[in-house]
């Protein structure tokens, strides 16, 4: 007690001495210690990373990852024992891979190898990979329609611009006007009856990245935004993620709800700030296969004076079509003000070959943003649409060749029997009493969640089994189906081995408890505190696949 109060008195007395020296300086003195003590602090946190909180990560889990990281690089041994983890699942994904990679070649042959050979090693390939894609037991992957004739005629076709470089449009005209009329078809197809603003991509990755590629530097340029955000609902595609992560722009995620599965508008205004350079609706979204409230997220945008974006990557080509059946999903296009950008992929339910997809943008000043040019480079003068600069033209032909070969009244008759499906298998799914369909999907995909004690990754194990090579979802969990003309007609297979797949969970409940290779995955990765550690565990398949 004694003790506490002698600290106390010197502590006081110090105090008032610091404050007499402090009056003896003047005001230069003062100030030149203020900035010299400024310049020091600024020096010292320079040195110093603080970790910083994702935007959507709560304080309580930003702690615990910091823990865990804490753990990871500084107790004894720890490091050590997750390189050996890591060889461990890098032997393990390899040894999966390569259980289908027959024929290695791992140099260049000295004389090259004769067609005979090669032609012999592409039909061993064919007639082994063609009994899994066209086994009718994929989800999505491939969409085109059960028509060998068609494909072969496309094939046929394509094979003459396999030389082609469209960025060299004097010596390619016609791959130029390939990709010209692809772009003025699918705009026209989105309310872009005069004038098509678009651009011709590999697929729906590139697309997304090249519209928020325009909106930064339209952002930047006309609003002198350096820190841009965009705001995305959680179920937008991981695309938007990519971008954000390219561009350094912070992503901000809204919220679900689950019931409907589609995005809450309250808590997606809620991210919206000064820095928002964009939103972003689904038509549908990839997980759920439901259609986020497009007409909503229009008006929000057009008040707050931001962009929009329509991902319709997934269903662009059956609504576009569904819509001239008198099927109603609301306005999503380029007549509905307040939409400034949408995606769509010719090479999914446009049947087209893979990967060719469009990016539309409502004026031409944003496209231009999306752009690159140069005029001081020392090889020329040098401008490119997209991410790419030499391309093949075999991209725009495939999607060419299709778009005019299948016609207006055979999409709207595919995309019929497309929708038709999706809603009489998400009723059917529903009628199980230990399943729940999530929200009310109409357009390509269902997925859905178990209702009580079945482990839906169990079933999911169960129907792997058996040939189906779906999805799986998390948040919740679940399975996954995008509906092609593919699968269509082995849809009733399979709600009838669901049925199955339950039954045998229920006469042996110990043997499914863990879910399979998806539930030790997913619980694995959802256990982990930090996001990005996990993330990162999941690229050692990336270098499985790149390795041989």
């Amino acid at each position: 007690m004694y003790q506490t109060i002698d600290f106390l008195k010197q502590a006081y007395t110090s105090l008032k001495s610091s404050i007499k020296w402090q009056t003896q300086l003047d005001e230069f003195d003062i100030i030149f210690l203020g900035v010299l003590i400024t310049l020091i602090l600024h020096l010292i946190l320079n040195r110093i990373r603080i970790p910083r909180r994702d935007y959507n990560q709560s304080y309580w889990t930003f702690i615990k990852s910091q823990v865990f990281l804490a753990l990871i690089n500084y107790c004894p041994g720890v490091q050590s024992f997750l390189e050996k983890k890591k060889e461990e699942a890098l032997k393990s994904f390899s040894h999966s891979l390569d259980k289908y990679t027959t024929n290695k070649t791992f140099k260049i042959p000295e004389n090259g190898m004769g067609y005979d050979k090669i032609n012999e090693r592409l039909k061993s390939w064919i007639d082994r990979d063609s009994k899994n894609y066209y086994s009718g037991k994929v989800s999505g992957s491939l969409y085109v329609h059960n028509d060998q004739q068609f494909i072969e005629d496309c094939q046929e076709f394509t094979k003459n611009f396999l030389y082609s470089n469209p960025m060299h449009a004097d010596l390619w005209p016609a791959s130029r006007q390939l990709e010209a009329e692809v772009i003025k078809m699918t705009g026209e197809l989105f309310g872009q009856e005069k004038e098509a603003i678009g651009m011709l991509t590999t697929g729906g990755t590139e697309s997304i990245l090249l519209a928020i590629l325009a909106y930064r530097n339209w952002a930047e340029a006309e609003k002198g935004i350096t820190q841009p955000n965009i705001v995305i609902p959680e179920t937008a595609h991981a695309a938007f993620y990519k971008a954000g992560e390219y561009f350094k722009i912070q992503v901000r995620t809204a919220k679900v709800n689950q019931k409907t599965f589609t995005v809450d508008l309250k808590d997606l205004k809620s991210h919206i700030n000064s820095n928002t350079i964009c939103i972003v609706g689904s038509l549908p979204n990839f997980p759920y296969g439901t259609q986020d409230p497009i007409e909503e997220l229009a008006a929000i945008a057009k008040k707050k004076k931001i962009g929009f974006h329509v991902d319709a990557c997934l269903g662009g080509f059956i609504v576009a079509f569904a819509k001239e059946k008198g099927m109603n999903y609301g306005n999503y296009d380029f007549t509905l003000d307040g939409v400034t950008s949408i995606s769509c992929d010719q090479h999914k339910h446009g049947l087209a070959p893979k990967g060719v997809s469009t990016i539309l943008f409502k004026t031409r000043q944003l496209r231009q943003y999306a752009f690159f040019s140069t005029a001081t480079w020392s090889g020329g003068a040098y401008a490119v649409p997209t991410t790419q600069g030499s391309k093949t033209g075999v991209g725009a032909a495939g999607a060419w060749f299709t778009m005019l070969a299948i016609g207006r009244k055979r999409y709207i008759e595919l995309s019929k029997s497309i929708i038709n499906a999706t809603i009489q298998l998400a009723k059917q799914i529903n009628e199980i009493p230990e399943l729940e369909v999530c929200g009310e999907p109409k357009i390509n995909c269902v997925c859905f969640k178990s209702k009580g004690n079945i482990n839906v990754y169990s079933i999911h194990q169960i129907l792997t089994s058996k040939g189906w090579n779906l999805n799986t979802t998390q948040n919740p969990n679940g399975i996954h189906i995008s509906v092609t003309q593919q699968n269509i007609q082995n849809l009733k297979v399979f709600v009838q081995e669901i049925k199955e797949a339950i039954k045998e969970i229920k006469t042996n409940p110990s043997k499914y408890k863990s879910g399979g290779d998806m539930g030790a995955l997913y619980g694995t990765t959802q256990k982990i505190p930090d996001s990005k550690f996990a993330g990162n565990a999941l690229k050692l398949y990336l270098d499985s696949v790149l390795k041989l």
